[in-house]
């Protein structure tokens, strides 16, 4: 029997193939001058070639093919199919190209339109590896409420005053990055820290440096800290609030309920996601406690605003990184060295960085209650803080002080008085050696009404901060509050120069050494620094991160 396979096609079908296959564009025109004639009922078939080989086939299986004909066009449907999708993609790959170069320049229009000139700037240095050297940025938060509108104005400023007074520096810190060893040293410095003026001698408040611009500001702060200031940063009450709302706001736990009608902070006990004009009353309270505790404040939520910034739910949103750029870092005003594309080197050098990658610490520094000049200033910790920023300096490591959550304060720096309630005669005086011996200066001594069981420490005049220091350090089970009326101070106290009261209770009075419970003084940190006690502050147990 012929095993020859017969061969059933027009020449019409010859050139759909063809075309199916892409070989021909398109089917060639024919012109026919006379009918064609009718077919043979045999079936056309090739003679065979010798050796029982067939001819004709293509050797990719054209068609010419064995296969059945509804294969053929599922594997030219096939092809089809990947050819557009190569081109799909080739067309989507380029509409990528050009919206990012179109989005590359939004965003640095957007970002050039806040650079200022700092001539005081220094350009950053490159290390021997060719990586960039450590740098600083000097970040200042701006009062101005030149930016606020009408309904802000009454928020902010409801009896005007402070509109057409001198803009000042709310909140002032220095952020050190060392590059090379991945990590970064945020140092806030306190608004109300008493330097030498700029110009006419004498003294005055390191906010007010900001009166005479950006490049006077940065020259003030690096005579203050000897620290090389690369990069300026400016956020004022606009910028901030819009950068929050960026963000889509962080979750705060707030550990009592809170309401301080000067900065319009509002908040229940428990967690809620702060965003707008709670999250700037938020880091601008300080009415609440101290300034120290609004410092910590501003810490913890440049903590939670940053682990929010870095993660994949943000960066990999370009809808988010849309509104950061358009709403956020288009508000934030910059010296012209910090230029997107020095943004994005950065970027690249630290896209793995977390907020546990920050050193958080505050200038070393102490409220005194003293007016000077009838001024209130908080003073320097010497020592401290030259220790601290000599290190930041030098880029070595770090000594303990200024760390978020511990004191500078110095035993020094606390007038104290103490009473004692207990019965036992002369407890009040072993007491009072006992800390004139750790270095407190003692006001006097003398007898205090009733017969309480606990020690209490009490504040006057306000001074919280002082006292709290002294209860911590030395009496850490004893209660911390103001002086009640009930206790009156003995005539040779002066109340004035007084910033904390001891009433030693009865557990002072069991206190094998003799002391009156003062607790023995924890050693210092080396024998090469200065001491500073570790002494957690309450005033941050206002507010935490949300629980996870």
């Amino acid at each position: 029997m012929d095993d020859r396979e017969p061969l059933d096609f027009t020449e019409e079908e010859d050139d759909s193939f063809f075309v199916e296959l892409g070989i021909l564009e398109e089917a060639p025109a024919r012109v026919l001058t006379e009918p064609k004639p009718p077919r043979t009922a045999e079936p056309l078939v090739r003679p065979a070639r010798p050796g029982g080989k067939r001819r004709g086939r293509h050797p990719r299986g054209g068609w010419l093919s064995s296969r059945p004909a509804s294969q053929r066009h599922r594997t030219t449907r096939r092809r089809l199919w990947a050819r557009r999708m190569v081109a799909a993609i080739a067309i989507f790959m380029v509409v990528l190209f050009i919206s990012g170069v179109a989005f590359f320049f939004y965003a640095k229009h957007k970002i050039d339109e806040k650079a200022v000139a700092c001539s005081s700037c220094a350009a950053q240095q490159t290390a021997a590896s060719g990586a960039a050297a450590a740098f600083n940025v000097l970040i200042v938060g701006s009062d101005t409420r030149q930016v606020l509108n009408a309904q802000d104005q009454r928020l902010y400023d409801p009896t005007g005053v402070d509109q057409s007074s001198p803009q000042r520096a709310d909140t002032i810190a220095i952020l050190h990055v060392d590059p090379a060893a991945g990590k970064a040293v945020l140092v806030n410095i306190p608004r109300d820290l008493r330097v030498p003026a700029l110009s006419g001698g004498g003294y005055t408040k390191i906010n007010s440096y900001y009166n005479n611009g950006v490049s006077a500001m940065v020259q003030g702060i690096e005579n203050v800290t000897g620290l090389t200031i690369n990069h300026y940063v400016e956020i004022n009450f606009d910028s901030f609030r819009t950068l929050t709302n960026a963000l889509g706001g962080v979750g705060v736990y707030f550990n009592q309920a809170v309401w301080d009608p000067n900065s319009g902070l509002k908040q229940p006990k428990g967690c809620d996601l702060v965003t707008g004009d709670q999250a700037l009353a938020f880091v601008r309270d300080r009415d609440t406690d101290t300034d120290f505790g609004r410092i910590a404040r501003q810490q913890l939520f440049v903590k939670l605003m940053m682990d929010k910034v870095l993660t994949p739910g943000t960066l990999l949103n370009p809808v988010k990184v849309a509104n950061l750029i358009n709403l956020g870092l288009g508000t934030v005003t910059h010296d012209s060295g910090l230029s997107l594309s020095t943004m994005l080197s950065l970027f690249r050098q630290f896209h793995s960085l977390s907020s546990s990658d920050i050193d958080f610490r505050v200038f070393p520094s102490y409220p005194d209650n003293t007016p000077i000049d009838g001024q209130l200033y908080v003073l320097a910790s010497t020592a401290q803080a030259n220790a601290l920023l000599s290190a930041l300096k030098d880029n070595t490591a770090l000594p303990p002080y200024g760390i978020q959550g511990v004191s500078s304060i110095e035993a020094s720096q606390v007038p104290t008085a103490v009473l004692n309630a207990t019965g036992v005669a002369g407890l009040a005086a072993h007491a009072s050696d006992a800390l004139a011996h750790l270095g407190y200066p003692i006001e006097g001594t003398g007898n205090a009404p009733g017969t309480p069981t606990a020690t209490a420490v009490y504040y006057t005049n306000g001074d919280q901060t002082l006292a709290q220091f002294l209860q911590k350090s030395e009496f850490p089970s004893a209660t911390l509050a103001p002086l009640p009326s009930s206790i009156p101070l003995p005539p040779t106290v002066k109340a004035s120069a007084t910033d904390a009261v001891v009433v030693l209770g009865q557990d002072a009075a069991q206190d094998p050494s003799g002391n009156g419970g003062v607790a023995a003084p924890a050693p210092s940190p080396s024998a090469n620094l200065p001491a500073g006690p570790a002494t957690v502050l309450a005033t941050q147990s206002l507010a935490q991160p949300c629980p996870s």
